[in-house]
């Protein structure tokens, strides 16, 4: 009789493929790119949760590399953020959540910014045709795999933040766990644990030739080193290549100093 039971309540269930056709067709375009578009659709989940929609998007979102700038599960609504690169300067995603299973995803682009509709569709559908339907929450997502990038590069994207609007650094680096690579500038003892210095101007032969950076500003990159690498950390001398693992814990203004936490050599 269970096994009936489970057969009856998947039937019930809406299938993928029959809300297949559903986010495309209520996509919608308006504006132009002097003044700014917007791109948007809709997709009604029966049986979805507006707490469990929001949960849901949460782990989607950071499973596509996303950042999720703000969100709110008993109002149905978040703000994600397309990361920052080449390209553009972050582009921000709205979803809501309503009761009825009613999904809604915007997207503004900025004056001046080409964007080609067809992408920004395929994209906010294959977003949302992953939601399924329930009542409770879905459990989170924790931190996905380590990001690989060198200290100068997470520098200036952090320096281009601060530049663009500080208040974004928790969202777009806050415990995301980075894989960075660079030179060894120094070191010095905290109560926290040994803090390591990346070399922000480097030259092509680190601690022979001096650096031709022309930077008056720049963002520094230091790595606390877990307490266990205490004599890591010593062992190192100024140029030494570095390859370092850790969490981005927090951004110091004062010092314009990206800190990250519990740092151990890369395997």
């Amino acid at each position: 009789m269970k096994g009936k039971l489970l057969t009856l309540f998947a039937l019930l269930l809406p299938s993928t493929s029959a809300l297949a056709g559903q986010c495309e067709d209520n996509f919608t375009k308006t504006g132009n790119p002097l003044k700014g578009t917007e791109y948007s659709t809709t997709l009604t989940v029966p049986g979805l949760g507006v707490p469990s929609a929001i949960a849901q998007m949460h782990n989607i979102a950071l499973e596509d590399g996303m950042n999720i700038i703000d969100e709110n599960a008993e109002s149905g609504a978040m703000l994600l953020e397309v990361s920052p690169n080449v390209a553009h300067r972050g582009l921000q995603v709205y979803f809501t959540a309503a009761p009825g299973g009613l999904t809604k995803m915007l997207l503004k682009t900025r004056r001046g910014s080409l964007a080609n509709a067809d992408s920004i569709k395929t994209s906010m559908c294959k977003m949302l045709y992953q939601l399924k339907p329930g009542k409770a929450p879905t459990t989170k997502s924790v931190g996905a795999k380590p990001i690989t990038i060198s200290a100068i590069k997470l520098g200036d994207q952090v320096g281009q933040t601060v530049k663009d609007n500080a208040g974004l650094i928790d969202a777009r680096f806050k415990g995301k766990t980075y894989r960075i690579s660079g030179y060894f500038a120094g070191s010095e003892p905290s109560s926290r644990g040994m803090e390591v210095f990346y070399d922000m101007t480097p030259s092509l032969l680190p601690g022979y030739v001096q650096s031709e950076s022309t930077k008056l500003f720049y963002t520094r990159i230091m790595c606390v080193m877990a307490k266990d690498q205490r004599g890591h950390a010593l062992s190192l001398r100024e140029g030494d290549k570095i390859d370092l693992t850790g969490t981005f814990a927090e951004y110091q203004s004062n010092t314009r100093t990206a800190v990250i936490s519990d740092c151990r050599p890369s395997k």
